[in-house]
């Protein structure tokens, strides 16, 4: 989900004009449970895990994948995304922390990238399936599940991430930045819930109708790719190689993969109509 933690000040621009309306600050919600503060960001995470899960363990016997099939790709993609999100986050944004101890890969519990989850939960759950010796179609069907439901989860991640505030952008006063104790700036994570929120809404809509297996495969790589770059642009604190932060690169890539899937989905199908 980015990288959930250190937030710099570096590339914070100077307010060039009076505040407009700004949205407003809100502290993170917490409740006390004896010794324990529980905050709102764990608890939207382990929400967004069970909310993934559900919607695919829903979905997938609609496209011919069994129960105990599915609920056990789920389960992989599931630990095994949140293992990449862990490992990606450590490398890519904070190799400074594994140089001064190794065992920091191990800390699950720590910062966590989004980009690195879909990777680590996608490749490993390729390699899974690969083991249980399922058919091409099959696979694909399944991962188009999960991409289904990604919006949905990002977006109660993304809140989590909004009440944290643990994704600082930019200083501004456009309309939709937040009203900081020190100054109004985007929050980055805000803006990805407002944008995963939307796309949830459309997947709603799109999901009317029968569509190509892969279709939401390549629908949310390239809707979700190009905003994605833009968010980070935006970011401070966070490594920059080239002058890009890892999920630039990787917004890119993305991006490529969704209007790719999409081009051969539509081009196969209309060859075959004309066929």
């Amino acid at each position: 989900m980015g990288a959930l933690s250190s937030v710099g000040t570096a590339h914070v621009c100077p307010s060039p004009e009076p505040y407009r309306a700004l949205l407003p600050y809100i502290e993170s919600p917490a409740v006390q449970i004896g010794a324990y503060t529980l905050k709102a960001f764990p608890v939207l995470v382990g929400a967004a895990i069970i909310t993934q899960f559900q919607i695919v363990l829903r979905r997938a016997p609609r496209y011919g994948i069994d129960r105990v099939t599915t609920s056990t790709l789920a389960g992989w993609a599931i630990c095994l995304g949140i293992v990449g999100a862990h490992v990606f986050d450590v490398l890519a944004y904070y190799p400074e922390r594994l140089l001064s101890n190794p065992l920091e890969l191990l800390r699950l519990w720590g910062s966590l990238s989004s980009f690195g989850g879909m990777l680590g939960g996608l490749l490993g759950l390729y390699l899974v399936m690969r083991m249980r010796a399922m058919s091409r179609g099959d696979m694909l069907r399944f991962v188009d599940c999960l991409l289904f439901a990604l919006p949905f989860t990002l977006a109660i991640g993304r809140l989590g991430c909004g009440l944290h505030h643990d994704h600082l952008g930019v200083s501004s006063n456009h309309w939709l930045a937040v009203a900081f104790p020190d100054g109004p700036r985007f929050d980055l994570g805000l803006l990805e819930f407002f944008y995963t929120a939307t796309m949830a809404a459309v997947f709603l809509l799109l999901d009317r109708r029968r569509w190509p297996d892969g279709f939401y495969i390549g629908v949310f790589f390239a809707l979700y790719g190009p905003v994605r770059f833009t968010l980070d642009a935006l970011r401070v604190g966070d490594a920059r190689y080239l002058g890009w932060t890892p999920g630039q690169y990787l917004s890119i890539l993305a991006t490529l993969v969704g209007v790719g899937m999409l081009v051969a989905l539509f081009g196969r199908r209309r060859a075959i109509a004309g066929g």
